[in-house]
């Protein structure tokens, strides 16, 4: 076990944060007055070299600067809670796949299937790709587009060919990129990294430009294809229910592209006395969780009106 610094990306920028080397994983720790540690891309690591809690949760307290809070959650589709220590559900937005041909016709909404149709008739093309210097430069162009996408600052925005090509690159040796190309042009990708039986949803994005050509719709579509025929069982993208908005725009996409919420327990081990009583207080959640959703929602669109703004001042 060696304690150090790790580079993480939080809202977009690149950040050393404390760590710990527990094995071949790797331990973070993040927060300043409460301090909570987590297994680094536990959500990406492949299951099977996932570090067992209780020897992390050992190796945590010999450190030399215990983090108040661990926290650590079960994978998809491993529900049943399994360790005694406190916990919450955490929830996950899932396809349970069979065939892409089940899919089409049993999980998704009348709506996605013909707006799948209409991409390939109004010229889109999704193919498998490498991930090479084209690649990540298809990607910037996508990136570069606008600077605000949902509302909000988008992280990505002017970011260099290095910077694209790293983070990107993650996990590469057990990923598919998919590419929707109009008139040769890319515009949208896909990223999914792969497990033994299961496999998540990186990112999906498109230009906006060519949002009436279903470029995403296209994709969804052949990833879960791709998915199916390596006999995938369950592909995730990520929560399904974001900050308490049951109705929100993303939500509204998985729910018609087939996604099913799946709660997972989300374990929180607390190290310290502030840990017990951070977790007490519940403080361990987001702030942004307890807010009620007329206010959250009326911020946000303050917040929308604000970006639009400073763009219209540039």
């Amino acid at each position: 076990m060696t304690n150090f610094e790790h580079e993480i990306s939080i809202k977009g920028r690149m950040v050393n944060v404390p760590a710990i080397r527990v094995g071949d994983s790797i331990v973070v720790v993040k927060g300043r007055a409460l301090k909570v540690a987590e297994i680094f891309d536990e959500y990406w690591l492949e299951k099977r070299h996932l570090p067992d809690p209780l020897r992390v949760i050992e190796e945590i307290r010999n450190a030399g600067q215990v983090p108040d809070l661990f926290t650590f959650s079960q994978r998809v589709p491993d529900t049943e809670p399994r360790y005694d220590f406190p916990m919450e559900w955490s929830n996950y937005a899932v396809i349970p796949l069979s065939t892409c041909d089940h899919w089409l016709k049993k999980q998704v909404s009348s709506m996605t299937k013909r707006n799948i149709q209409s991409s390939g008739k109004r010229g889109v093309e999704v193919r498998v790709c490498a991930f090479d210097d084209d690649y990540v430069r298809g990607i910037m162009s996508i990136y570069n587009e606008t600077a605000i996408r949902q509302g909000r600052k988008f992280w990505h925005y002017g970011k260099d060919f290095a910077s694209v090509q790293r983070e990107n690159g993650t996990y590469a040796e057990r990923s598919l990129f998919l590419a929707a190309f109009f008139e040769g042009q890319m515009i949208g990708y896909m990223k999914i990294v792969l497990d033994e039986n299961t496999a998540a949803i990186m990112q999906i994005l498109s230009k906006m430009e060519y949002y009436d050509k279903r470029p995403n719709n296209a994709l969804m579509a052949a990833g879960v294809r791709e998915c199916c025929s390596r006999e995938i069982k369950h592909l995730l993208y990520e929560k399904y229910v974001y900050e308490g908005k049951p109705d929100s725009s993303l939500t509204e996409y998985k729910k018609s592209n087939g996604f099913i919420r799946i709660d997972v327990p989300q374990y929180f081990v607390p190290l310290t006395a502030r840990g017990s009583l951070a977790l007490r207080l519940g403080l361990n959640r987001s702030q942004k969780d307890k807010l009620p959703y007329w206010l959250t929602s009326r911020l946000v669109a303050l917040r929308t009106k604000w970006y639009e703004h400073r763009m219209e001042k540039r």
